[in-house]
């Protein structure tokens, strides 16, 4: 069996801005770190996006992100550190999963069953080169973060009879991409294994945009799948082998429907098209026939499937969720073909 998940960003509400909700965010974290009620307008802008993300059928739902993926763990790594970059282990939280626990009581009460949570948290590569160090590694800094994004995700483990996580992933966009100039693969190993070393018993993903560090990656002990971007960038698909993920017993979560909207919008506009915001979605076949020939290349390798990223960037909460719902189809209706 394939699942169904989603990366994690999502649009706000029309009623609130994006600007509105960062002012809060913090102000919202330290109140969950003191056990107050956080803010209605942070627990509505929550609540509202995970029952788009519930009605749309995934197996496993990501909480909502809806702050800067960067600012959310490196400015608490450094206003709760307790040496350099490594967090105070109390102070680490990610106070979406706790909102998202509240609501999954409610959930629970509806259906009887426990709402499957997917927790990301940003890797510690792509938080070190956000620090004053750039891109040049010092190893010791580097493994701090990789502990300190480790303790965001134990502090999530959540399992009780109204909520489990059980998807946990660390997301490393600009691996493979950026140049770093001095990290060397048994570092890069170490601190990958080291960032999930607490939920190494748990499905574990990690989200790249670039696959180029593919043959490095899969050598992570605590790391069992890996994302890959096929739907906007297919030669991706080329450069992982069916055999390594065999080798190696790892996996693949199989990004097939597009999200790189930008790029979506510049196409139909460069052809002159008319376009609602509906027809910036890829249709139900294309994405069938983009999981069709992922299943044929990889087969049983992959286990997820589902938006090459995150939705946080499209127009609104109703189109992220017609795509999520589209998406979900694809892949169940791909599954009984198959």
């Amino acid at each position: 069996m394939v699942y169904a998940d989603d990366i994690g960003s999502f649009p706000l509400p029309k009623e609130i801005k994006k600007e509105e909700f960062s002012k809060i965010y913090f102000r919202n974290y330290d109140k969950i770190l003191r056990g107050e009620e956080p803010d209605e307008i942070f627990k509505k802008s929550i609540f509202t996006s995970l029952k788009y993300k519930i009605k749309a059928g995934l197996d496993y739902v990501t909480y909502p992100q809806h702050f800067d993926m960067h600012k959310q763990f490196l400015e608490p790594i450094l206003k709760y550190q307790s040496e350099p970059y490594l967090i105070d282990e109390k102070k680490a939280i990610i106070p979406e999963v706790k909102v998202v626990e509240e609501f999954s009581k409610e959930y629970y009460e509806e259906t009887g069953e426990p709402l499957k949570l997917r927790v990301c948290v940003t890797g510690a590569v792509e938080l070190y080169l956000r620090t004053e160090f750039g891109t040049y590694v010092y190893p010791e800094v580097l493994m701090n973060i990789a502990e300190s994004v480790n303790r965001f995700l134990k502090n999530s483990l959540v399992d009780k009879k109204y909520i489990k996580a059980e998807v946990f992933s660390i997301d490393e966009p600009s691996l493979g991409l950026a140049d770093i100039m001095n990290l060397d693969e048994e570092t890069l190993i170490k601190a990958l294994d080291k960032s999930v070393e607490s939920v190494k018993d748990k499905h574990v993903q990690i989200h790249l945009h670039s696959l180029k560090m593919a043959e490095s990656v899969v050598k992570c002990d605590n790391i069992k799948i890996l994302t890959g971007e096929f739907a906007s960038t297919p030669i991706n698909a080329e450069l992982i082998k069916k055999e390594d993920l065999e080798r190696y017993d790892k996996f693949l979560r199989a990004g097939i429907t597009r999200t790189n909207i930008d790029t979506i919008i510049g196409e139909l506009v460069e052809k002159g098209v008319k376009y609602t915001e509906y027809d910036l979605i890829d249709d139900k076949e294309t994405i069938k026939k983009r999981f069709k020939w992922l299943l044929e290349k990889f087969g049983n390798r992959i286990l997820f499937a589902g938006p090459d990223c995150g939705l946080g960037s499209w127009p609104s909460q109703e189109v992220a969720y017609e795509l999520l719902r589209r998406t979900v189809e694809a892949v169940r209706e791909t599954g009984r073909e198959g």
